[in-house]
């Protein structure tokens, strides 16, 4: 009887519970697997805000090139088709189309409600036909600012493909900007089959 009391009091002392060091030692084991769990997260946020902004960039980006490609593909050889630059980095294309208007496609600021100049987006002006078979006033044609998801056009360049390239063929590159996902660029070659040369 006394020997299973003694065996329990010892049982009871070395149950009385953690020692300074080994809270110390589990706090820090505990600090160490936060860091590394902070780092994943931090990293997997990374990797989800680069994919997002790709996927709209890349949606919006092909959303615009779809209507501008068409339109420059299309271009009569009445009027062969021209290109401007200026310093802001945002070209402009001049060319007729089969209605007969001079098509001028570019990106051009929005202005804001207080006034003052606002974001740019594509921008494709028809001039006025008053001849042929369709005739309609000078109208400029543009998306909705939502369809934009976000992004502006920062950059719009056509230029010469290089010599390795026909003379009908043009190369514009697309700079998109958003100020949650950064800039995304997008390339591409359009050939004008019904004309022979572009003007640089």
């Amino acid at each position: 009887m006394k020997k299973a009391q003694r065996l329990k009091k010892h049982k009871k002392l070395n149950n009385a519970g953690m020692t300074l060091t080994e809270m110390i030692v589990t706090f820090a084991l505990l600090a160490l697997f936060m860091v590394a769990a902070t780092r994943v997260i931090s990293y997997i946020i990374g990797i989800y805000y680069a994919a997002s902004g790709n996927s709209y960039g890349l949606q919006v980006s092909n959303m615009i090139s779809n209507k501008i490609v068409g339109q420059i593909e299309g271009a009569l050889p009445a009027v062969d088709p021209q290109v401007s630059s200026d310093v802001s980095g945002i070209d402009t294309i001049s060319f007729m189309d089969e209605t007969g208007s001079k098509i001028t496609i570019s990106a051009t600021p929005q202005m804001n409600m207080d006034g003052s100049i606002g974001k740019s987006y594509m921008n494709i002006h028809y001039d006025e036909v008053t001849e042929g078979s369709i005739k309609y006033d000078a109208v400029d044609w543009k998306f909705d600012s939502k369809a934009y998801l976000g992004y502006s056009v920062s950059g719009l360049k056509f230029e010469s493909p290089g010599s390795g390239y026909p003379e009908n063929v043009l190369k514009m590159t697309l700079v998109l900007n958003s100020e949650r996902y950064g800039d995304y660029t997008s390339t591409y070659y359009i050939k004008c089959v019904n004309v022979e040369k572009i003007l640089f």
